[in-house]
């Protein structure tokens, strides 16, 4: 079975923004990423051994501005495609008045 976590940090950190790998409760100081895997499911053939395996990443950007968390934005779905992951969504969060810029996405392939 393959586990995305290590390759997925290693891609992002190319951005030059702290990286994380957990909850939104963890981010740091902006700007910074944080990313969670929501899904790495398998289907097995018929000798029950993995076939392809289904991978959801959900990124989450946190910036001070919206035009650099858009950049981020950018920056991260071209790392991203490189390993082969398709952005299935995106949207920038609404924010309190003070509060972070913050952009959620979602990205997806099959191995």
């Amino acid at each position: 079975m393959y586990i995305p976590k290590e390759d997925i940090y290693e891609k992002l950190q190319e951005t030059g923004v702290t990286v994380l790998q957990g909850a939104q409760e963890a981010y740091p100081n902006p700007p910074a990423i944080t990313f969670t895997i929501n899904d790495n499911s398998t289907e097995l053939d018929l000798d029950n051994e993995i076939a392809s395996q289904s991978i959801i990443v959900s990124v989450d950007i946190w910036t001070d501005t919206s035009m650099e968390a858009s950049a981020l934005l950018n920056a991260s779905e071209i790392l991203m495609r490189e390993l082969g992951y398709k952005m299935t969504y995106s949207a920038d969060v609404p924010r309190p008045e003070g509060a972070l810029h913050h952009i959620n996405c979602r990205f997806e392939t099959t191995r």
